[in-house]
């Protein structure tokens, strides 16, 4: 056989097993022989089971438009004490395959997550074709009504969901979480899981429309959900976990007039202390560069010593933050940065001391808040 048929070979097989592994393919089925699931909702079912609905595309096979192309979705429900079985009970509901591989979005209602998720990841997992990558989400109400919300200019939920929380990310008002690590935290209790909130919403213009929005992380102790954290929460945690991306920060100078600085770099150190009666003390030094972008207030000279005084505020406003944060995640014993993961890699023997009671030892933690911010650029002269 000569070496371009081996290659040859080689790269159909290669095809063959990405086609399995990514899309979820069975087989040579034709389009006409599938559905494709793009978002998922999960909501509590009867006698603690589970409901199940999935948005599913509709493609077309030829005509006017390319092969495959979406036209537009429709909704597939199925109910039962598992999603495992709820998923297979499904297909008795459709004419075609349904394929879970390219799910973009999974949504928990909030009654559901209360109780834990632990099980429908498990599930999720076992039906394999799920991605890793899988974004989810938690809401208040009935998850399922979140796919029937239209967005402007999208056909499909999830590419919503998908450029919502992107959008939510970079003006840290959310994060995104795939399935995997959730599904990591969960199995290793590294530390506890947040996951994204969504909310449907009245356009600010047109009242009746109804509108998806991504604001806010739900927090979870192990798997089961215990509480919600707002936005100057979620920046906190944030800040304090060396995320933040994005951002702005403002100050006061004025009726309805501020400086706005746009944040560029951030930083968080922590270093956690256990101390011989097991009490911990966790010093955060949070580092943050900003830029002026946004200068609306009248006679200011700009001068090191204004920056210097403008550098102060931010310090304590983001010390504010922080300390909303740390006061959320003590009152809900909810470990979500992971400080006991850092003292066990430091400290092992003390931690096999703490692992039993951290939850109470971490809400009597004492802790200090240290920011230094620095404003690089101000892109303005007076």
């Amino acid at each position: 056989m000569s070496c371009v048929n081996v290659k040859k070979m080689l790269a159909a097989a290669l095809l063959t097993s990405l086609c399995f592994v990514l899309g979820g393919c069975k087989g040579s089925m034709e389009l006409n022989e599938i559905h494709i699931v793009h978002s998922v909702a999960l909501d509590e079912g009867k006698n603690g089971g589970v409901r199940v609905t999935a948005e599913i595309a509709k493609l077309s096979t030829g005509g006017q438009q390319p092969k495959g192309m979406q036209e537009n979705t429709f909704y597939l429900t199925s109910e039962a004490s598992s999603l495992f079985e709820a998923a297979r009970l499904m297909r008795a509901k459709s004419d075609r395959t349904l394929l879970w591989g390219h799910t973009t979005a999974i949504i928990f209602s909030a009654d559901l997550a209360r109780g834990g998720i632990e099980k429908q990841i498990e599930d999720i997992r076992r039906l394999r074709q799920f991605r890793n990558s899988t974004l989810l989400y938690v809401m208040e109400g009935k998850a399922y009504e979140s796919l029937k919300v239209s967005m402007p200019n999208v056909s499909i939920s999830s590419q919503a969901l998908r450029g919502l929380s992107e959008g939510g990310e970079s003006t840290a008002l959310t994060q995104q979480t795939s399935l995997i690590e959730v599904y990591e935290e969960i199995v290793n209790h590294y530390k506890d899981i947040s996951i994204p909130s969504i909310e449907i919403v009245n356009d600010q213009v047109d009242r009746k429309l109804h509108l998806l929005q991504t604001k806010g992380l739900f927090a979870f102790k192990q798997n089961r959900l215990v509480g919600f954290m707002r936005s100057q929460e979620t920046k906190g945690y944030l800040r304090a976990s060396g995320e933040m991306d994005g951002s702005t920060e403002s100050l006061a100078c004025g009726a309805q007039k501020a400086l706005t600085f746009e944040n560029i770099k951030n930083r968080a150190k922590l270093k956690p202390n256990v101390d011989p009666q097991l009490h911990t003390d966790i010093k955060i030094e949070i580092y943050a560069d900003l830029n002026l972008t946004s200068l609306q207030c009248d006679n200011i000279t700009i001068s090191p010593a204004v920056i210097a005084r403008w550098e102060q505020e931010l310090n304590a406003n983001i010390a504010k933050d922080v300390e909303r944060y740390m006061a959320f995640s003590q009152k809900h014993k909810v470990d979500l940065i992971g400080i006991g993961e850092m003292i066990h890699r430091k400290k092992p023997a003390v931690w096999r001391k703490l692992k039993g009671k951290w939850a109470e030892n971490y809400a009597e933690a004492s802790y200090s808040i240290h920011v230094y911010t620095r404003v690089d650029h101000t892109n303005f002269t007076m």
